[in-house]
């Protein structure tokens, strides 16, 4: 008994310490709340050139929920994913394990890379963005962003800086 009651200790004990490094890796309080959306690359144009802020907020150990607003032929969209973390570090799955999302700080202050593929119609869909938490663009950041896009094989060539928009307004006829 006394060894089954040790064996947990231990157990659990490695079990949190796990969890509670690889909460560093996004869950951790520099990296929720809310971003901009400063650089964006991807294989299928779904973005648009005006972009709202994503917020991350903690739901459990193992899933984050990011919320935004797409426009999308005049019309607003609240989109609310929920990520749950995959055992590596900085690694997501979204749309029941479909997409596929990686996290990763940069040496700037307040940077993120974010990156997601999934399917999307006939075929599949790439997207990175660099996150910040304001909605400047950074030089540094940006020329990081680039060589990030390019190891994950979309064009730096590619890369724009969209309009931020704080609230959606929906067209009118």
């Amino acid at each position: 008994m006394r060894t089954l009651a040790l064996t947990l200790t231990v157990a659990l004990g490695l079990t949190s310490a796990l969890q509670a490094q690889d909460n560093l890796s996004f869950q951790g309080p520099d990296v929720l709340g809310k971003w901009f959306i400063t650089a964006i690359v991807e294989t299928e144009g779904l973005t648009g050139d005006r972009v709202f802020p994503i917020t991350f907020s903690v739901l459990s150990d193992t899933h984050v929920w990011a919320s935004t607003t797409l426009r999308t032929r005049g019309f607003c969209y609240d989109v609310d994913v929920v990520l749950e973390k995959t055992s590596g570090s900085g690694t997501y799955t979204a749309s029941r394990g479909k997409t596929h999302v990686e996290v990763e700080e940069l040496p700037a202050k307040d940077h993120l890379m974010f990156y997601c593929e999934g399917p999307f119609e006939a075929g599949r869909f790439r997207a990175a963005k660099l996150l910040s938490r304001n909605p400047d663009v950074n030089p540094e950041a940006l020329e990081a962003f680039k060589k990030f896009a390019q190891r994950k094989g979309l064009s730096p060539e590619d890369i724009f800086t969209p309009e931020q928009t704080e609230s959606c307004k929906p067209e009118s006829d």
